[in-house]
């Protein structure tokens, strides 16, 4: 039991394994079991992990509580940053004390928002996206909306979790993500970039262009500069790019590169985190391929 519980149990645990108060004293005395938490016990030889963090937290409030936002993430595997405090969810009736690197909220967590993983109760992949992205903020909680989507978490399940918490801290950002995520981040990562390049001073493009390449057929391009053959292809997120589109996309780029254009690839993460990058990107291709015309 203890090598499965990452080295930590609750001291009902140990009674009901049939240790009595006074042997378990005695191994607490001895060093081989520690004090952890309140009603937590923990192997000695068994490392301080954030995993035994998690399940120490949870076990110290009793069976009743839900891992919850970002830790529940964590639990999930889908980040794999452990949280600095201990998110869990008890009940509004319940008042217990504050404990060490636990962050306790009043919240009641729907039975359907509710699974028991690897001993843990912990609230659905669905409605754990949507709790840690209120407190990550647009950008980091996009990237994690993003990989959830591509784990497998259904974008209509996260959309169903929303509506019964539309009230909840973070909604709005919520919102937004749901909406980026369902395919508003390709159309405003290209929004982005023809406004950037327009501030940076940077013309003679044509959006949407349609073109027929050799080899593969009628293309249309998102954003093309015909003089000197250079192409920015815009992405939204990596969610929307299946084994499908992903073949398509490299038989299209390779006969655009056969067929001389440069092609730039961008997507909503870099447009946000660093757009300078892809105005220099750019530049450069296009002086680049200027000068390639020229010899």
């Amino acid at each position: 039991m203890i090598r499965a519980q990452d080295g930590v149990f609750s001291v009902q645990q140990a009674k009901d394994a049939g240790f009595t108060r006074a042997q378990i004293a005695a191994r607490v005395a001895k060093g081989e079991w520690e004090r952890d938490l309140s009603g937590v016990l923990r192997a000695a030889d068994h490392p301080v992990t954030p995993r035994s963090r998690v399940r120490a937290a949870v076990l110290s409030l009793g069976g009743e509580c839900t891992l919850i936002g970002q830790s529940a993430a964590f639990w999930w595997h889908l980040t794999d940053i452990p949280p600095a405090d201990v998110e869990v969810a008890v009940d509004h009736s319940s008042q217990p004390r504050s404990r060490k690197g636990v962050r306790i909220l009043r919240r009641a967590v729907p039975p359907e928002d509710r699974v028991v993983v690897d001993g843990v109760a912990v609230t659905k992949k669905p409605a754990t996206v949507l709790a840690a992205v209120a407190s990550l903020g647009l950008l980091v909680g996009a990237k994690l909306m993003d990989q959830a989507l591509q784990a497998g978490v259904s974008l209509e399940a996260m959309r169903a979790v929303h509506r019964r918490t539309a009230g909840r801290h973070g909604a709005a950002l919520a919102f937004r993500l749901l909406v980026l995520a369902g395919g508003g981040a390709r159309s405003e990562a290209e929004r982005k970039t023809h406004r950037m390049l327009r501030v940076a001073g940077i013309g003679g493009w044509i959006a949407n262009h349609e073109l027929w390449l050799r080899g593969y057929g009628q293309a249309v391009l998102d954003l093309a500069f015909l003089e000197q053959k250079v192409l920015v292809e815009i992405d939204g997120w990596a969610y929307h790019r299946d084994l499908r589109a992903f073949l398509r996309d490299a038989r299209r780029q390779n006969a655009l590169v056969l067929d001389g254009w440069v092609v730039i690839r961008t997507n909503w993460f870099e447009l946000r985190e660093t757009p300078e990058a892809f105005v220099r990107n750019v530049r450069e291709a296009l002086v680049a391929q200027g000068r390639s015309t020229m010899i």
